[in-house]
């Protein structure tokens, strides 16, 4: 049976960890890389919530703290460097912090209004701890019309068993047998009238935003036979799931009266030819690359370029909506859809849009509430400033490291050279043969996830979301390299054993997820003929060059700048060996990764610490 090494994906952000500590321990500096300081609360955050291999293993805790500090350290002296080189200034970092920004502003505001006012009494856990000892069973009739589910009503009122009707219903498919109701399952208003139902009765027609219901209840089950089956009814639980049902029913108050009075505009002639030129380059994407009709087509940036291009600069500057207070051009639009991840299952001009239509509608809401936030200044909030600050450093440091990435390509005449200049044979360490999922999309890495342990094949799982070209002509395998090779995707899978998969890994071009294939011991390799093997050697020249131009960078950029770490700060800091990787869900919709993700960066500590005549 193969070994999955997939780490959590948690539904929200909760560390436990922070709970044990004073506020004035978690604000304390445990490192500082020239300008910027690392608090005990970062460091945490971070580490808590970024896949590190190995994080089970309590013995090797140290060493992994100390080394993700380096990391971390680096990615502060990477964004030092380029706010220094003006990085800061660009349209493309003006525009995504704005929109991270009105992120955190929308979510301080849910916490203000909504979270933070939810409070439960004794009554509220004494009714839930009642409900939560009763699991009902009920059968329903749903019409998303008035008139209907009204006749249908008469119908039961006339005498007409509940079952009869139920027979002719096309929901009666779902309910072959009664359907399962859990305390904090429904909004409460429902939820009450169903536990005050009595045995075999129904109510009347109750609208919900899926239709008109009309329930009947058909079981009670008791305190004892939930035991047995093995429910959870802790006075913890109970009062979570109080909160929960509060928290929602706040929400829905809040979200109707905040927007009852509201009326923004959209531009239908841009929408629709928006529409209709995104169809065009769906559909081309969809052929060229032969995607399921199961996976969805994304958006992404040559798409931008392609619509500018198309709509020209008049048409871009259009306002397709028209919000009271700074209204969104075509051009913000267009850009706003790649931030947000803009995808579909298909490619036709009906389902496109139908999902703008949609996304517009949630840019118009978010939009008034984040405005609604920045009226109420909190923007300046130290929780909102402190992620902003986050976001903001970790989003510098890809900018300028994009651009030693694209300085890493390798010619064809440097490779012709490298390979005759080692045209002979050459002793390898271990080799491995590996099968990857590479994508730079979380919603496609978790997918990939889910299917992974349903049993679905790696290889398949390769042909259809790996953005690494050159391995799908392989279904995705690499082939036998050295484990020296490929940075940490090589030193992870030295430690696997065959069948195993590990990941996500955090890599520069995404995010990675191999299948350990085989593995062989050290051997004498043979020299190939250059054609056979070309693309490995630029491959190859290109990721050696890379790594080397990041650690020479961000050694010169240490010295730079200087670094001073809090070893007993850091020493101090009690961490979790759980292996996670998670969102952060945000208030009024909308989610991120928990924290910023970095790909491991500790190669230039060596280096620095000898130009400073200090032995590592």
């Amino acid at each position: 049976m193969k070994k999955i090494f997939l780490f959590t994906v948690f539904l929200q952000i909760i560390l436990l960890s922070n709970f044990s500590y004073p506020q004035d321990k978690l604000d304390s500096v445990v490192a500082k890389a020239g300008n910027i300081s690392i608090t005990a609360r970062e460091f945490l955050d971070r580490y808590e919530m970024t896949p590190l291999f190995r994080k089970q293993i309590t013995r090797m805790t140290p060493s992994l703290k100390l080394e993700f500090l380096y990391s971390l350290i680096a990615e502060k002296l990477w964004a030092d460097q380029a706010e220094e080189m003006g990085y800061d200034t660009t349209a493309v970092m003006k525009f995504a912090m704005n929109q991270y920004e009105n992120m955190f502003v929308r979510d301080a505001l849910y916490r203000k209004d909504i979270k933070d006012k939810v409070k439960v009494t004794d009554k509220d856990l004494l009714k839930g701890l009642a409900r939560s000892e009763t699991t009902l069973k009920v059968n329903y009739l749903i019409s998303k019309d008035k008139k209907e589910i009204y006749d249908l009503y008469s119908m039961l009122n006339q005498g007409v068993p509940f079952d009869s009707v139920l027979a002719l219903r096309p929901e009666r498919s779902e309910q072959t047998s009664p359907i399962t109701v859990v305390y904090g399952q429904m909004s409460e208003s429902l939820e009450d009238t169903l536990y005050h139902l009595a045995l075999g009765h129904y109510t009347t027609p109750i609208l919900t935003p899926d239709g008109y219901y009309i329930f009947r209840l058909t079981n009670k089950i008791r305190s004892s036979e939930n035991a047995a089956s093995g429910q959870n009814n802790s006075v913890e639980s109970i009062k979570e799931t109080v909160e929960a049902i509060k928290e929602r029913k706040l929400y829905q108050e809040y979200f109707y009266n905040f927007f009852k009075d509201k009326k923004v505009t959209a531009n239908a002639v841009l929408l629709r030819s928006l529409t209709e030129k995104l169809s065009d380059i769906f559909a081309k994407r969809k052929f060229d690359f032969r995607i399921d009709d199961k996976d969805p087509i994304f958006m992404d940036v040559e798409d931008v370029q392609t619509l500018e291009k198309e709509f020209g600069p008049d048409s871009l500057a259009m306002n397709i909506i028209d919000f009271k207070e700074d209204p969104m051009s075509l051009d913000t639009y267009i850009r706003k859809l790649i931030f947000l991840g803009f995808s579909s299952y298909k490619a036709d001009v009906p389902t496109i849009a139908s999902l703008l239509s949609t996304v517009t509608r949630s840019m118009i809401e978010h939009e008034l509430l984040a405005q609604q936030g920045y009226k109420e200044k909190l923007n300046y909030l130290p929780s909102v400033q402190r992620d902003l600050t986050m976001w903001r450093q970790n989003y510098l440091t890809q900018m300028l490291q994009n651009q030693f990435i694209d300085s890493a390509k390798i010619t064809d005449s440097v490779a012709n050279a490298y390979f005759k200049q080692s045209n002979k044979n050459d002793y390898y360490p271990e080799e491995v043969n590996i099968v990857e999922v590479l994508n730079n999309n979380t919603s496609v890495m978790e997918k990939v996830v889910a299917e992974l342990k349903k049993g679905v094949d790696m290889h398949k799982l390769a042909m259809e979301y790996t953005q690494r070209e050159w391995t799908k002509k392989n279904n995705g395998e690499f082939g036998y390299f050295p484990v020296t090779k490929y940075g940490k995707i090589g030193e992870i899978a030295s430690t696997m054993k065959v069948g195993e998969i590990y990941g996500p890994i955090k890599l520069p071009e995404g995010y990675s997820i191999i299948q350990l294939l085989g593995k062989r011991a050290s051997t004498v390799d043979t020299a190939k003929p250059m054609g056979e093997s070309k693309q490995e050697v630029i491959h190859y020249l290109s990721m050696k060059k890379e790594h080397k131009a990041i650690t020479d960078y961000t050694v010169y950029l240490a010295k730079k700048f200087g670094v001073d770490i809090n070893m007993p700060l850091l020493e101090s800091i009690k961490v979790t060996n759980i292996e996670a990787f998670g969102y952060r869900y945000l208030g009024f919709g909308g989610r991120i990764t928990a924290v910023p993700l970095m790909a491991p960066n500790v190669d230039w500590v060596d280096p620095y610490l000898k130009s400073l005549n200090i032995t590592p």
